[in-house]
Order: C-alpha cells, then structure tokens, then sequence
C-alpha cells in the first residue's frame, strides 16, 4: 500500500517537474523576444509624439490587468500611421488613464521604418525591461529546477525498478 501511494506521489512530481521545465523554457523564451524587441527599437528606432486614440484594461482569470493603447502619429515621410494594441505597464497606464478618462493626450514613442514590430513607448521603456528581465531570470530558474528534479526523478524510478528486478530475481 505504501509503495502505490509513494508511486503515485512520484509520477505526479515527475509530471509536474516537466510542466516546470517547459514552463520556464517558454517564460525564457517570452522575455529573450520581448527583451531584443525592445532593444532594437531603442537603438535603431525613429521617435516621434503619438496621439493615444484609445485605451484597453482588460483583466485575465490568473494574469491580472494588462493595458494597451491605441496610438497614431505621422512617420518621417509624413504619413499617418496607426498601432493598436501597444502593450504598456500597469504603472505606466496608471499614469495615463484616471478611471475611464485619458488623462495623457501624447506619449513619445520608438517605432521602425519598416513598420513591422509595434511601437515602444519610449516613458516605458524601463519598466518594460525590467519585466522582461524578472521573465528571464524566474523562467531559467524554473527550467533548472524542473530540469535537475525531472533527472531526479527520472534516476529514482529507474533504481528502484531496477531494484524491484533484482529482488524478483532472487
């Protein structure tokens, strides 16, 4: 009786390591893009003063409040361009938007020629990095702990299978 439960205690934190491990891949992953997103637009991004057309809270289950902007600002050449769903921080959007009213008409923004990535907004910036960087630091301690105890794991269902052979054979 004792061996099923110690087994079927086993497996679950066998799976659950796993689930660590990919976990924390992803996590490193999220902030390793985000991270050199935000890079290349501050170094090789044109700022320019956006018009904030609009705002969205919207709240997750697990996630808490994300915010983001609807932006438009005419490009060098002086076309007018449009970014929707701009993510920005809870801190910074607090700064923003006073209950349903937005309070800021303007942000400075970094934003590439080309137009691929979303704009950056620029008063942001840090509180963005720093994000990214707690994402890559948590998702790399998740993964080596999931990883090691995964190995753990994976060593101690082994000996003692082998340990179970043994005595069967005598």
């Amino acid at each position: 009786m004792m061996n099923r439960i110690f087994a079927w205690i086993v497996d679950r934190l066998r799976w659950l390591l796993l689930a660590a491990t990919v976990g924390g891949i992803v996590l490193v992953y999220m902030g390793w893009t985000d991270a050199a997103r935000i890079r290349e637009l501050q170094a090789n991004g044109v700022e320019a003063s956006a018009f904030i057309e609009s705002a969205t809270r919207s709240k997750g289950r697990r996630s808490g409040e994300r915010f983001s902007l609807k932006l438009s600002w005419r490009d060098a050449k002086g076309e007018q361009r449009i970014a929707e769903g701009v993510s920005v921080s809870s801190a910074f959007a607090r700064s923003v938007i006073r209950g349903d009213t937005i309070v800021v008409d303007r942000v400075r923004i970094k934003y590439l020629p080309d137009g691929i990535d979303a704009p950056l907004v620029v008063d942001d910036a840090a509180r963005q990095a720093d994000t990214d960087e707690f994402m890559l630091t948590a998702g790399m301690g998740l993964a080596g702990v999931g990883g090691a105890g995964s190995l753990l794991m994976f060593l101690l269902v082994r000996r003692r299978r082998g340990a179970a052979a043994s005595a069967h054979a005598r």
